[in-house]
């Protein structure tokens, strides 16, 4: 055994160790795995539903709180996006009741809507924000000149 590690070669030769150990513990463990592998399989599909619906709450709670907050069009800008998510689930189910293997990647659809909702109404409230402010400014010049 000493002669592998001897002087010329012994740091070349420990690294080439240490790395075999390193490739070969993981394929160790996941020869085990596979006997579990379908309950595996459903626990991380389930964190992943667990996750994406969170996303989608969080997401759309901020349209709902604008619909509750916003006064005239702006409820409309607000209102889009939670009629968006109620059409798609709705599409998402009546497919899904006609055929099981439809709409099998529904939680990162939901999560696609979740990301272009966040997007949208980050361009809304800006766009609402430069509108009142103008239209605060444009008061104000009109009380100064009356």
């Amino acid at each position: 055994m000493s002669e592998i590690f001897s002087k010329p070669y012994s740091k070349v030769n420990r690294l080439t160790a240490g790395l075999l150990i390193l490739l070969l513990t993981p394929l160790a463990f996941a020869s085990g795995a596979n006997i579990n592998a379908e309950a595996e399989a459903v626990f991380w599909n389930m964190v992943i539903a667990i996750l994406v619906l969170g996303t989608l709450l969080a997401s759309a709670a901020l349209p709902a709180a604008a619909l509750r907050q916003w006064p005239g069009r702006w409820r409309y800008f607000a209102a889009f996006p939670l009629a968006v998510l109620a059409v798609w689930v709705g599409l998402i189910v009546a497919a899904s009741l006609g055929d099981s293997n439809s709409h099998r990647l529904w939680p990162f659809e939901l999560f696609a809507w979740a990301m272009f909702n966040m997007i949208y109404m980050v361009i809304i409230m800006t766009g609402k924000r430069k509108l009142d402010k103008a239209d605060a400014e444009a008061r104000q010049a009109g009380d100064d000149a009356a």
